[in-house]
């Protein structure tokens, strides 16, 4: 079995842009874990463990759902935290723009997943990039004024994700071209 997500990947000026960010958070906010810039994205579906041979097949499922999506054309939209500012788990950055072409490709994805019996999203997408992770929930100060950035993902990538106690170690397994050939 292999720990796995589908997600966007995140051109490395907004990489620059968001580690510049942390940075001045990190000073207000202590107790959160924060994301290297390595290991920024937009995460369009969590697959959690699948078998080994399962990759192959969904690859080509995640080729077929990328080729009907065109290219989003995305900017950084304020912070936030889920479940929300008082008790927080998590710190992410909003996005805006296209957000019907990422909503219907992770709607896409989802299809292209369950056909491989991995389960489909309960909840609706919120496209978002992932900041920092807060094992006890507490307060946070988000208050740095604003993130900016505009950007294109014209690329759908399967991950592996590796836990160590550095951090997760992510590993392209695949790339899928949206509104074009995949591979």
């Amino acid at each position: 079995m292999i720990r796995t997500f589908v997600a966007l990947p995140i051109p490395d000026e907004i990489k620059a842009s968001l580690d510049a960010a942390v940075g001045v958070l990190r000073g207000r906010n202590p107790g959160v874990r924060w994301v290297r810039p390595e290991g920024l994205h937009i995460t369009l579906k969590f697959l959690g463990d699948i078998e080994e041979h399962t990759v192959a097949p969904l690859c080509a499922d995640l080729d077929v759902a990328a080729r009907t999506c065109p290219v989003p054309s995305l900017s950084l939209a304020g912070l936030g935290a889920f479940p929300g500012l008082k008790r927080p788990r998590v710190v992410w950055v909003g996005l805006a723009g296209d957000m019907e072409h990422l909503v219907a490709l992770a709607s896409a994805v989802d299809r292209a997943c369950a056909r491989h019996g991995i389960a489909p999203e309960k909840r609706p997408f919120s496209g978002h990039i992932t900041l920092g992770r807060l094992k006890t929930p507490t307060v946070v100060d988000l208050g740095i004024g604003s993130v900016s950035g505009q950007f294109s993902a014209s690329e759908v990538r399967l991950y592996r994700s590796v836990l160590t106690p550095g951090g997760a170690q992510y590993t392209v397994l695949h790339r899928s071209s949206l509104g074009g050939k995949g591979g």
